[in-house]
């Protein structure tokens, strides 16, 4: 029997030798284009990628990670993985050659042993679960981290650096709106898995609520600030204690939850309730994911730019893993007001 030529092809284990003699380039030639890390003519760019498609080439991603001491994995930790809006930062550092391997956060020090013996070329901890001292662990073994940094901490390592949107300003925003709007008992529901103290913690997003209340001439009251967060049922048993169990005077006619995800949760647990929103209870999410405007009614919610914040996450960790640390940065974020407020 007779052999085709693409027969012998993926028959044998293609090179960067094959794919540099295919594109009439050197073998350092193609490293540059397929590791992006280097100028090439958009000629030799084009014949490099075009001989890769026709060869099939595949390139020894372990091989490459012994030779460059670079495992190419970046680890997305996250508290819930419903963060659809991080895929463009993703899609970014595919392109530079890097895969991301998004993470449920565990509590304990197992978790980090484990981000650790995996050996990430980068972290971005979207997690509230871990302590100053864990994460200053994952600096201290040169693993660039990015925090999404929604409350404070202690002396962090001045390797770890911070992009988040500034959710002090979105709670405070969520606050003056609402009050603007007759509001007189506003509850706060932290996200899924959120370690706060309640009032007089140490988070952002509590500390803008009290600073917000106060500044709307708002009393402060203890049971209106969520702090069961471990499951979804623990937050929907604070929900029911707030609306069911306390006094009708001292009820609250309007919660802002911690991201779009809780709120519309509890959309359908107020609902559940045999309450109306918004006429019985107004509610405000955050971050302005794509259900805020596919529920009904439709979700008032905070936005920021999803595509600024992962041009800036993908920026800031491709320079990190070169050896550069960035300014950490706070997005701007803005109400977006629809029917539940």
């Amino acid at each position: 029997m007779v052999q085709t030529d693409m027969e012998e092809k993926t028959r044998k284990t293609v090179t960067r030798n094959d794919v540099a003699k295919l594109a009439g380039v050197s073998p350092a030639v193609v490293s540059y284009v397929l590791n992006n890390s280097k100028y090439v003519s958009e000629e030799r760019r084009t014949a490099v990628l075009r001989a890769v498609e026709e060869l099939g080439y595949q390139p020894n991603i372990m091989a490459r990670g012994l030779k460059t001491k670079k495992s190419m994995l970046v680890a997305f930790v996250c508290d819930n993985l419903r963060n659809d809006w991080l895929e463009g930062a993703e899609e970014l550092l595919f392109r530079n050659g890097y895969y991301v391997s998004h993470c449920y956060s565990k509590p304990g020090p197992d978790f980090i042993n484990m981000l650790l013996m995996r050996q990430f070329d980068g972290v971005f901890m979207m997690s509230n679960l871990f302590s100053t001292d864990q994460l200053n662990q994952l600096a201290a073994h040169g693993i660039p981290v990015i925090l999404y940094k929604t409350r404070e901490y202690g002396d962090l390592d001045p390797r770890i650096v911070t992009l988040a949107p500034s959710y002090f300003d979105a709670v405070s925003k969520s606050v003056h709106y609402l009050a603007m709007k007759g509001h007189r008992k506003i509850a706060m529901i932290p996200p899924l898995r959120y370690k706060t103290k309640g009032l007089g913690g140490d988070d952002f997003r509590i500390k803008a609520y009290e600073k917000a209340m106060q500044e709307s001439g708002l009393t402060l009251r203890e049971e209106l600030v969520c702090t069961r967060t471990e499951t979804m049922d623990a937050i929907k048993a604070s929900v029911f204690d707030m609306l069911v169990c306390g006094s009708k005077e001292n009820r609250p006619t309007a919660i802002i939850a911690g991201d779009d995800y809780l709120a519309i949760n509890l959309m359908h647990y107020i609902k559940q309730l045999g309450l109306s929103i918004p006429e019985d209870m107004a509610l405000v999410g955050a971050d302005n994911t794509f259900l805020a405007s596919a529920v009904t009614p439709g979700l008032t919610t905070v936005d920021f730019s999803k595509e600024r914040f992962s041009a800036k996450l993908a920026e800031m960790m491709t320079q990190m893993m070169e050896g550069t640390i960035p300014e950490s940065v706070f997005l701007d974020v803005s109400i977006v007001v629809r029917e539940s407020a």
